[in-house]
């Protein structure tokens, strides 16, 4: 089976950026920096500390509102396409922190994290709960002893594992 085109476009309409995947099934629209999002990434970047892992690059919101907080460290995402890199690097003439080219799910380093940040689950409606609990399992064989997972939608996602009987 061949590898399937993926494009990133990221486009710019009254002064906000918006972020376009299409991974050949027609654009999807993935990330945008308006100011109720930017104000979610500052709420979990606020809680970050030491050295973090950010899983999916987006368009480096909080990558560079992690960059910004004294507490973290180093900065660390691993981004399962080069395209949304590429595109940041040309738009934004940038990229936050050190950036691996992988797939989250398969990651692997001897390094371990306080912090793993994510936001990688499309469908904040409830569906995703077991995509939700396969993001924390992983996450958790990265972080440190009392390192913690943070993440836009987790606590939505809490509340659902408690509701369903734990998880």
């Amino acid at each position: 089976m061949g590898q399937l085109e993926r494009r990133a476009e990221i486009l710019e309409q009254n002064g906000y950026h918006f972020l376009w995947i299409n991974n050949g099934h027609g654009p999807e629209l993935w990330m945008w920096d308006v100011p109720s999002e930017v104000d979610d990434q500052k709420e979990i970047a606020a809680q970050a500390y030491g050295d973090v892992l950010v899983v999916g690059y987006g368009m480096g919101v909080v990558q560079k509102l992690l960059s910004d907080n004294q507490s973290v460290a180093s900065v660390t995402t691993i981004e399962i396409s080069p395209e949304v890199i590429e595109e940041c690097h040309r738009v934004f003439g940038q990229v936050h922190g050190q950036v691996v080219v992988g797939d989250f799910y398969v990651y692997d380093t001897d390094k371990r994290f306080d912090c793993v940040v994510g936001d990688i689950w499309i469908d904040q409606a409830g569906r995703n709960v077991d995509e939700y609990k396969q993001f924390k399992q992983k996450a958790a064989s990265l972080l440190k002893p009392d390192g913690q997972v943070l993440g836009w939608g987790s606590d939505y996602f809490e509340y659902l594992i408690r509701q369903n009987g734990g998880g």
